[in-house]
């Protein structure tokens, strides 16, 4: 049964920080304000480039499962942004840890996808993050995902901030993409995802 459990989380986990490129119709979930120049949550915000938008239709809350919001130019740009919350609540020992359940994640996902590089001992936001570097092979194309895998030890949260682009993009949509998770503030916040399993753990004692 964990097994099961385990392939389940990872298959969701994939799903959840694809690498897929926007299309015109996550248009309609995106605030029209002509001065947006930064999105805030009640975990992170972010500085936009003049003229890109932000798609925050899948961010439904710190209690909810599934969390994303996507950030890209809509006219087409060389890089497109995708950040996700992880849904699992779990008490990571150490970064490794984190990075390692990341890894598992894409090698369960049956997509044609290949590890290509990583790097450690970074921070975003101030919290210690790994980067992995994933080639997906599309069709007759690569696209690379540059996942910053940052974990927030206070509450055991695992961000996922990712770049996305096409391999003969890559030094200027890197370069873009680096400017924009540079801007990247992140909150401290209890999670409520460990309040609820600590309370239904209680409950099971009592």
């Amino acid at each position: 049964m964990r097994v099961i459990k385990l392939l389940l989380f990872g298959v969701i986990i994939v799903g959840m920080i694809s690498c897929t490129k926007p299309t015109a119709r996550n248009t309609n979930a995106i605030s029209n304000d002509p001065v947006l120049k930064t999105y805030e949550n009640d975990l992170f915000s972010v500085d936009l480039p003049k003229g890109w938008v932000c798609d925050s239709s899948g961010w439904n809350g710190l209690d909810s499962l599934q969390n994303s919001v996507e950030i890209f130019d809509p006219y087409g740009s060389v890089v497109w942004l995708r950040f996700v919350k992880s849904f699992i609540s779990a008490q990571w020992k150490n970064m490794d840890e984190v990075k390692e359940w990341a890894k598992f994640g894409k090698t369960i996902s049956g997509d044609d996808v290949e590890l290509i590089h990583e790097i450690d001992s970074i921070e975003v936001g101030g919290y210690p993050t790994s980067i992995l570097y994933f080639a997906n092979y599309v069709d007759n194309d690569t696209i690379i995902q540059k996942q910053f895998v940052t974990y927030l030890q206070d509450s055991h949260i695992v961000v996922y901030f990712n770049e996305n682009f096409y391999i003969e993009d890559w030094d200027r949509a890197e370069k873009l993409g680096d400017l924009i998770i540079g801007t990247v503030k992140l909150k401290k916040v209890v999670n409520p995802l460990e309040m609820k399993a600590d309370s239904r753990n209680q409950r099971k004692k009592d």
